[in-house]
């Protein structure tokens, strides 16, 4: 075992740990740990505290920095563990989106929003998820290797429907790479820069994010967090107080040089999808519109919220009690979609 996992481990373990589990049994916890605390959703806002101010300057609305012009492409990467010796460009994302695959697994929608050219993969398939969860951003480019006939059928429709552009390798193998070929797949990688010159779609547009300070004594200490997608996962993030941002292990494994400035677990429902994978395993269907609990992690804090999404044209906001959109810090922002009844624990 590494090191930074033996510090994420021992940080788990001391101080205080909490447990959030809204849809199932509490979980046990040591004889020293205070009284666990269960998080649900917050109150019905009042409908004009939805209202959305505008930020005073413009900034980019994924990241809350200088803004930029050039189309988002979005790229689903491998997060299997074969493949996570050779994932690349994670890093340079400005959002990731960690949702739920076939047998507990996950994998990773990568938002780029033109300030990154290098190389991303390994590149996967898509799920029917993603055109729910993508539609907020508007006509993005997405970038994809292989769907089973039923997704491409419905991402065809979706790109019909002005949704997304298909910037799939099944559709066109220019801008792609081929790496090694590992036993269980091969390795493909792209550049953002490639797949918008093939699909371009549209720049960044705001998709609920509000990025402002963190109000003094906001949340509560948060230094580490564990969160479960299923038996077969768990991500453990610690937040490193010398730079600001958020170490991301992966089953216990440290992601190379991954480093967000907010961590939002975003509580979900899970319904299965009509369509299975190569092996005969349900693929599942994350929801992604409606509302549910969410936590937000930044500066060492942890501070509860309410997510909201109307439709699957606008953008998910994550609102306090009193409907007031709960602050980011500028920079990358991971979203883990988590499912519903499973643990979020942490270390203060």
């Amino acid at each position: 075992m590494s090191r930074p996992v033996l510090l994420a481990v021992a940080l788990l373990a001391a101080g205080c740990s909490t447990t959030v589990a809204p849809t199932s049994k509490i979980v046990a916890q040591p004889v020293s740990a205070p009284r666990p605390i269960q998080i649900s959703l917050a109150p019905e806002p009042p409908l004009l505290a939805l209202v959305r101010t505008p930020p005073p300057r413009a900034i980019n609305p994924l990241t809350g920095l200088a803004p930029r012009k050039v189309p988002v492409v979005v790229i689903k990467v491998d997060n299997a563990s074969t493949a996570r010796p050779f994932q690349r460009g994670l890093n340079h994302a400005a959002i990731v989106y960690q949702e739920l695959v076939e047998s507990g697994l996950t994998r990773f929608a990568a938002v780029y929003d033109g300030s990154w050219s290098g190389e991303v993969g390994p590149i996967r398939s898509a799920r029917e998820t993603d055109i729910e969860l993508l539609a907020q951003y508007g006509r993005v480019t997405l970038g994809f290797s292989g769907a089973n006939k039923g997704v491409m059928a419905s991402i065809s429709r979706a790109q019909r429907r002005g949704l997304v552009r298909d910037a799939s390798y099944d559709s066109l193998k220019a801008p792609y790479r081929e790496g090694l070929r590992r036993r269980d797949s091969y390795n493909v990688f792209s550049t953002p820069n490639k797949l918008r010159a093939a699909r371009p779609g549209v720049p960044a547009r705001d998709v609920g994010f509000a990025f402002a300070p963190l109000p003094k004594r906001a949340g509560r200490s948060a230094v580490a967090a564990t969160i479960r997608f299923s038996d077969a996962t768990s991500v453990v993030v610690r937040y490193n107080k010398r730079t600001g941002r958020y170490a991301v292990f992966q089953d216990g494994r440290p992601m190379r040089g991954v480093a967000p400035a907010n961590v939002i677990v975003q509580r979900v429902a899970i319904r299965s999808s009509p369509y299975v994978d190569i092996l005969g395993h349900r693929t599942p269907y994350t929801v992604t519109t409606g509302r549910g609990p969410a936590v937000l992690l930044r500066n060492g804090r942890l501070v509860t919220a309410t997510w909201r999404r109307l439709t699957v044209k606008t953008g998910t906001r994550f609102l306090d009690d009193k409907g007031r959109d709960v602050p980011l810090k500028p920079g990358p922002t991971w979203v883990l979609l988590q499912p519903k009844g499973q643990s979020l624990t942490w270390s203060s």
